[in-house]
């Protein structure tokens, strides 16, 4: 059998998923009519493109929206308001674009092998009385991905690309370590040859040792197959080191997107610097000073008027207070929702 995925062609301004105004509120309290009179607004108008191939990195403090956001976008979640453009290349060139806010339930079943999510947790996202090769290869029988004489040794091959060895395919979920686990899960997930997968936070509860693993395995993956990642995390320094962009996200909305280089080295948003002076410095002759943020996170269920960061913030206007800022680019490809730097404009 052919050590082989899927391999689309990466052409530089090639978009495989665009983001436009994308909502995702939850009803809070509601009439007797049933009307929404109070909504949590997790995602409240996100707008970013995502480079076929390429990795765009989504940071941000916890409950600011991550999670909601990639769930929306596989249309876990039905999407409030707004689009998620997902771009196909077929083997002749052939490019087909959808809006997965718009697909109908069966549209969506025919792009889930395309769409794939690798989920926070790696130990209570895998059935517990299933053994690996039954996880792994489920999704590979229902969207009949290879024959079905040829599955059990198409999983194997997916196993050893994933670093799982072959012995694994009998063995059960609770036998094996929180790295293993998560090799187990991104096995899953490329087992139905995915152009997009979404990370949500794939190495926050593993040990520093197995995240390098298990980050090095996306990017040589990536390397190999062409797969697009939509990594969300906290963690600074891995988003740094697996993504190509960033884009830094605070309640429920994008803040500053940017290339890595230039987001952490010349970040401009004030949120944004804050995040980047809390990273633990690799030098001992060098102190690390953490910008304190002032104020309490608001919440997204009745988030400030203007900009939504004006409360934290020591550069604050009354017209921060009173109008949301626009997104300015301040370098090429480098945007920045602030006042101070429209008013630069």
């Amino acid at each position: 059998m052919e050590e082989k995925l899927n391999n689309p062609t990466v052409n530089e301004k090639d978009y495989i998923l665009e983001v436009d105004g994308l909502k995702q509120h939850f009803p809070i309290t509601k009439n007797f009519m049933g009307k929404t009179l109070t909504s949590l607004k997790a995602v409240d108008g996100v707008s970013f493109k995502l480079e076929r191939g390429k990795t765009l990195g989504i940071v941000g403090e916890s409950g600011c929206g991550k999670t909601t956001l990639g769930r929306t976008i596989l249309r876990l979640y039905d999407v409030t308001e707004g689009s998620a453009i997902y771009t196909t290349v077929n083997d002749k060139g052939v490019r087909e674009s959808r809006d997965l806010a718009k697909l109908s339930k069966k549209e969506l079943r025919e792009l889930r092998t395309q769409l794939q999510l690798v989920f926070q947790d790696p130990y209570s996202s895998l059935p517990p009385r299933m053994t690996v090769g039954a996880i792994i290869s489920e999704a590979v029988r229902v969207h009949n991905v290879v024959p079905a004489n040829e599955v059990s040794d198409y999983v194997r091959l997916i196993m050893k690309r994933c670093g799982l060895q072959e012995h694994y395919y009998d063995r059960y979920p609770h036998e094996f370590s929180g790295g293993q686990r998560q090799r187990i899960c991104i096995a899953r997930a490329l087992a139905v040859k995915p152009q997009l997968v979404i990370c949500d936070e794939p190495v926050s509860a593993l040990d520093v040792s197995i995240q390098a693993q298990i980050i090095n395995l996306f990017k040589k993956l990536q390397r190999e197959e062409g797969i697009s990642y939509l990594f969300i995390s906290h963690d600074l320094s891995v988003v740094k080191y697996i993504s190509d962009n960033i884009a830094v996200m605070y309640l429920g909305n994008i803040v500053e997107t940017g290339s890595t280089a230039d987001i952490c080295t010349n970040a401009k948003h004030p949120y944004t610097q804050a995040l980047f002076s809390a990273v633990p410095v690799a030098d001992p002759h060098r102190k690390s000073e953490p910008a304190a943020l002032e104020g309490e996170l608001p919440s997204p269920a009745n988030p400030p008027k203007g900009c939504k960061f004006h409360t934290r913030c020591k550069y604050c206007t009354d017209k921060c207070r009173e109008l949301p800022p626009p997104s300015v680019e301040v370098n090429e490809g480098h945007f920045v929702a602030c006042h101070l730097y429209a008013e630069i404009q």
